[in-house]
């Protein structure tokens, strides 16, 4: 009967995994940010990418916080 029994919550490993890619997100944004030459756009798209990447980020560490908060 135990064997069926999904675990309940996050693994603290799969937590940490979640913050890592947040992280990691708002640096590359913040990268394509400050070497906007790095794409092979006009300023104004690649500023608008890195908005994105880093919107992005912000989000992914918004659902990192909530797994993290939920987590029993």
């Amino acid at each position: 009967m135990l064997q069926n029994q999904k675990p309940k919550g996050f693994s603290q490993f799969t937590i940490y995994m979640r913050a890592f890619t947040a992280i990691a997100y708002i640096a590359m944004g913040i990268y394509v940010f400050m070497r906007r030459s790095f794409l092979p756009f006009s300023d104004g798209v690649a500023m608008i990418i890195s908005f994105l990447i880093i919107f992005y980020g912000i989000f992914r560490a918004w659902g990192a916080y909530n797994a993290y908060k939920n987590n029993p």
